[in-house]
């Protein structure tokens, strides 16, 4: 009895693994997109192959559900293949963004089609931080289910350009340590090396680059320093 349940964990345990390895390969596969942007045949997909995978790692024939993996896999790939090249496949397969509100007006009707009461929508607009609808210019809801809002001119926060301040340029920092590994390659990048790095953090009195959690050096040449835990 005991050697008959044992012979039944294992066995799931490596239809689960199969079942992870498939997935795994199937999801980079059809791409990032599918899993921080869905669209509506994405959302379809995500749930089918989710399902499969779990049957797989209880189902007694693993050929077919990874098959039939594939088979989904294949179809989102090739979907996704073909809404690259064609606006009227993507059009077809991903619809289109609905406006919800234009030039201030609450478009009723499309809220209707998209079966979204006014309610549901004034509490998006709240979790985009819009509390008074009257200071909404534009509001649409894209594909992937998300609503993007305009607010009016008036309404804008205040930047530097409106009131003619000139500002410096600030674009991305580089990592040189994540978690106690140089970054040789990023260091390289800005012109640096780790002798460098070793009397930059001498001045910071740290003493290992082993002790730091994340460095980062930003366009103005400030450097981002993080202690690990213990040593903060």
């Amino acid at each position: 009895m005991k050697y008959g349940l044992l012979t039944d964990i294992i066995n799931v345990m490596i239809r689960s693994i199969i079942s992870i390895i498939t997935l795994f390969f199937i999801t980079k596969l059809i791409g990032k997109k599918h899993v921080a942007q869905l669209t509506f045949f994405d959302y379809i997909v995500g749930i089918a192959i989710g399902s499969i995978a779990g049957s797989i790692s209880v189902d007694k024939s693993i050929t077919k559900g990874v098959t039939a993996l594939a088979t989904w896999g294949l179809a989102a790939f090739v979907v996704a293949s073909l809404s690259l090249k064609s606006i009227s496949a993507r059009k077809f397969f991903n619809s289109t963004p609905t406006t919800f509100i234009q030039n201030g007006k609450i478009n009723e009707d499309n809220l209707k089609k998209e079966k979204i009461n006014i309610n549901d929508f004034l509490e998006e607009l709240r979790i985009k931080g819009v509390f008074n609808v009257a200071d909404v210019e534009s509001a649409i809801l894209e594909t992937d289910g998300e609503v993007s809002v305009q607010l009016k001119s008036q309404k804008r926060p205040l930047t530097p350009e409106d009131i003619n301040i000139p500002t410096l340029y600030q674009g991305l920092s580089t990592n040189m340590v994540i978690d106690g590994e140089v970054m040789e390659d990023n260091l390289k990048h800005v012109k640096h090396d780790e002798k460098w790095l070793e009397d930059e953090l001498s001045k910071r009195n740290i003493d290992s680059v082993k002790d730091i959690l994340l460095a980062s050096l930003d366009t103005r040449g400030e450097m981002y320093i993080s202690i690990k835990g213990k040593k903060q």
